[in-house]
């Protein structure tokens, strides 16, 4: 009787747990993905002196690839600047639906500028 009276305490602390870990791992893709994405753009600037598309870059959206969480959209705003967009698709923990992180790219300046709205980034990407 004892061991089944642990396995519930036990249980009932370890399933919520991880379900708040498994949110914050499916947050965490899109700053990793825009990371990458502002790697490729840096160098693609560098050497051409202007803001590329996904295939300039040699990005491949993360969407074709099976993910199932963002949705990732690139805008030329400028023949030097590009903005990438990752909006959720689907709620998972904190994050609803259409929560979005952005980065704008400039092939002027060294630095980007990160943007986003809903509690995607206030609960999981604090940092972003």
């Amino acid at each position: 009787m004892v061991v089944i009276v642990i396995i519930g305490i036990l249980s009932a602390l370890a399933v919520p747990k991880m379900f708040g870990v498994s949110a914050k791992a499916k947050a965490a893709e899109a700053p990793g993905v825009i990371a990458h994405w502002e790697t490729l753009s840096g160098a693609y600037g560098q050497e051409s002196g202007k803001a590329g598309t996904f295939a300039e870059i040699g990005f491949q959206d993360p969407a074709l690839l099976g993910s199932k969480w963002f949705a990732y959209t690139e805008e030329i705003t400028s023949p030097t600047t590009s903005v990438i967009l990752a909006l959720a698709v689907v709620d998972f923990g904190d994050c609803a639906a259409g929560d979005s992180f952005e980065s704008d790219f400039s092939a002027t300046s060294p630095d980007v500028v990160h943007a986003s709205n809903g509690n995607c980034r206030a609960s999981y990407a604090a940092n972003f």
